[in-house]
């Protein structure tokens, strides 16, 4: 999600990163756990990602994944409509910039993601994502187009 006054600001990363992210994650841990991979609903998670500005940041929620530059705010469940399962994964980041380097950004999403279903799942804990995440593939990561082009990024503007 991202504000029409911040768009030309939000980090210039293809949406195939993300994707890559979510899709390893789900073929090498959640797959093998039987998490999410229920066929009656579809799954959407939305990324919201903001730059850490002092003034308006001073609360945040308890999460093993947050550092002192990367904190996460997943919602604790999946909303529901109809067969549609949906949530928003809040990130604020010191990191965040126009031009953060796509191995950054996965980094700071895998965490994201990471920092949710722990929330939602008894079966997956912080250390199977922090082993998992040695072996993702940067160099696949690094090869996707940098600078996105902004119309090919899948925004929600609002």
């Amino acid at each position: 999600m991202v504000e029409r006054a911040e768009v030309e600001s939000t980090p210039r990363i293809s949406p195939e990163v993300a994707q890559y992210v979510w899709d390893y994650i789900y073929r090498n841990l959640l797959v093998g756990k039987k998490i999410l991979i229920d066929d009656q609903f579809k799954y959407r998670i939305t990324l919201d990602l903001k730059k850490f500005d002092p003034e308006k940041h001073k609360f945040f929620t308890d999460c093993p994944f947050n550092t002192t530059e990367n904190k996460f705010r997943p919602e604790p469940r999946f909303n529901k409509q109809r067969s549609l399962k949906f949530a928003l994964l809040s990130v604020i980041s010191t990191k965040i910039e126009p031009l953060m380097s796509p191995r950054i950004y996965a980094d700071i999403i895998y965490d994201a993601f990471g920092s949710f279903l722990i929330l939602i799942s008894k079966k997956v804990k912080k250390e199977d994502f922090d082993e998992l995440k040695k072996r993702m593939d940067y160099d696949k990561i690094e090869s996707f187009l940098f600078p996105a082009i902004i119309e090919d990024m899948k925004l929600f503007i609002f």
